[in-house]
């Protein structure tokens, strides 16, 4: 059983809304101060902020009365086309034709045209499925240009009635006769945990955590950060601990490779909280191969996004394509990706890390 009903900004207002009801999930809509258009989802054990009309980001996730997402100069989204006018969600996709921070050669933005692509349409999916009874957000975003590429791109976030766990999803369908290039990444932005635990099915030394090497230009390094990237290059393990004085600031970002998966080829990873509970991020390691770890943690904004699952490095198409990583969509063909991932409590960590352990 599943059906969808029609957004209209009509439906937003500053106070707000009731859009629907279903079982113990519900959906509401409002318009933030600065005029964004959002989606309350929320079920009996917290809820997340959808922006549907600008890059169906996921803006806030709270569960357990935790906010998971990070923190930045941002209160709430600006309208804006520009990821770094707007910044600070706790999930948005990246791509689809360029993705990563564009290199000397590249003339692409940050992370391509997906992050705050403007949604002409948008809609509540509800129904029921082998996760039991959900409700969500979903819509599409048409990218045309003469002489190059046409694509769609239809995100989906569903949130379960009894669950603290998304399932997010995003398909993209070439309209052209001809392949179209591919660079996908699903960005996701945990609130860092002080002395939390990275808990992942990988290795910590120098062969499964590969330290980026370049500095991109946004970056302004001070010598105690050259000095912990340094140290970190012979021993990346000193980052499983989140601990109050290693230097993240202004970033470190990790390759995670070799990562190990479960029967059906789906990878987990944690941050366990001091408390026990912990913040999640699970996917298939068949469709998104390449892993991503940026941490950064200063007075003014902290993220520990642990996984970013991706089609390939973040470093620029240019960089990217002399890789090899650059992926392709036949002719009128689709690629599709799918990301679980919030929150877990102590006894769902418990188990979860015996899992990841088990791998």
């Amino acid at each position: 059983m599943k059906g969808h009903i029609h957004l209209r900004k009509s439906q937003f207002g500053e106070a707000e809304r009731p859009l629907c009801e279903f079982n113990t999930l519900k959906a509401s809509s409002f318009l933030f101060g600065s005029g964004v258009h959002a989606v309350r989802i929320a079920n009996p054990r917290g809820h997340i902020i959808v922006l549907p009309y600008q890059g169906q980001q996921i803006w806030d996730a709270v569960f357990a009365g935790r906010r998971l997402t990070m923190s930045t100069f941002f209160p709430q989204p600006v309208s804006s086309p520009h990821l770094l006018e707007s910044y600070g969600a706790f999930l948005y996709h990246c791509g689809a034709l360029r993705m990563g921070t564009p290199g000397p050669e590249d003339n692409h933005p940050l992370h391509g045209e997906l992050p705050a692509a403007p949604y002409a349409d948008a809609w509540l999916i509800a129904g029921e499925d082998s996760g039991g009874t959900y409700l969500g957000v979903s819509g599409i975003f048409n990218y045309t240009r003469a002489f190059g590429d046409t694509y769609t791109a239809i995100p989906t976030v569903k949130m379960y009635e009894n669950s603290t766990v998304l399932d997010v999803g995003m398909t993209i369908e070439n309209h052209a006769h001809v392949p179209m290039e591919l660079m996908y990444m699903c960005h996701v932005n945990f609130l860092p945990a002080e002395n939390g635990e990275i808990v992942q099915a990988a290795g910590w030394d120098t062969k499964d955590m590969v330290l980026r090497s370049s500095i991109p230009a946004h970056v302004k390094p001070t010598p105690a950060y050259l000095a912990f990237l340094e140290s970190l290059k012979k021993n990346p393990g000193v980052t499983r601990i989140l601990r109050p004085e290693d230097q993240y600031n202004p970033e470190i970002v990790f390759y995670v490779r070799n990562l190990k998966a479960d029967s059906k080829g789906m990878t987990h990873m944690l941050q366990k909280h001091p408390d026990g509970t912990s913040d999640y991020v699970s996917y298939n390691v068949r469709e998104l191969d390449h892993t991503v770890r940026w941490i950064l943690k200063h007075d003014d904004q902290k993220v520990n996004a642990m996984a970013l699952p991706a089609t390939c490095d973040p470093e620029g198409y240019t960089s990217e394509k002399k890789k090899g990583n650059v992926r392709a969509i036949p002719a009128l063909g689709t690629a599709s990706f799918s990301v679980r991932t919030g929150y877990m409590n102590e006894a769902e960590t418990k188990n979860m890390e015996a899992t990841i352990r088990g791998l």
